[in-house]
């Protein structure tokens, strides 16, 4: 078990180095048996510590919800559906920008287009720990890696939370490439 405390620290540590969370948000989150892993409400991203991860059953209530991360419901929802171990959630700067005029990212750059494909990005009218949420993310995460909410931010799934970070980040990347792209190579 203790790969997994690994893969959160590891994971928290780079985004926080590509600037990919920052202060206290975005959650992570991993599936473990029937156990559900993930980061404490208030949780800093980039000084996340083995105490900030919460540990809860998957299929059950548990007196530690209330200290578990607002987003507790959906990343619930998407490790039942979709099959895979781990959900990223943060808020990348420029997947956030072209999120507002954008129902889809389609990546220029080779890497992006090669490992992403197309990006949709979605519209709910409560954006953040929402049942709503909960259940659009879980049908479309079933069949991509990544999916972004409309001024909000990314949530992505992958088989370990490290993998989630590098779909963020290539997504992030590719976003800054667009971004330049549209706005004649200006940050």
């Amino acid at each position: 078990m203790d790969y997994i405390y690994k893969d959160f620290l590891l994971t928290a540590g780079m985004l926080a180095q590509e600037q990919l969370a920052y202060s206290y948000t975005g959650n992570l989150s991993r599936r473990w048996k029937n156990n559900l892993f993930i980061t404490r409400t208030g949780a800093n991203l980039r000084n996340l510590s083995k105490e900030d991860i919460i540990v809860l059953p998957l299929d059950k209530k548990s007196i530690l919800e209330s200290r578990a991360s607002s987003e507790l419901i959906v990343h619930k929802s998407i490790l039942k559906s979709s099959g895979k171990k781990a959900v990223l959630h943060t808020h990348p700067i420029y997947t956030v920008k072209l999120s507002f005029n954008s129902d889809v990212i389609i990546p220029k750059d080779s890497e992006g287009k090669a490992i992403l494909g197309s990006v949709p990005v979605l519209e709910v009218e409560k954006p953040t720990a929402s049942i709503e949420l909960a259940k659009i993310l879980s049908e479309v995460l079933k069949e991509k890696k990544v999916a972004v909410i409309r001024g909000h931010g990314v949530f992505a799934v992958e088989s370990s939370l490290f993998k989630a970070y590098e779909v963020v980040s290539i997504l992030e990347n590719s976003c800054k490439i667009l971004w330049r792209c549209q706005n004649g190579g200006k940050s």
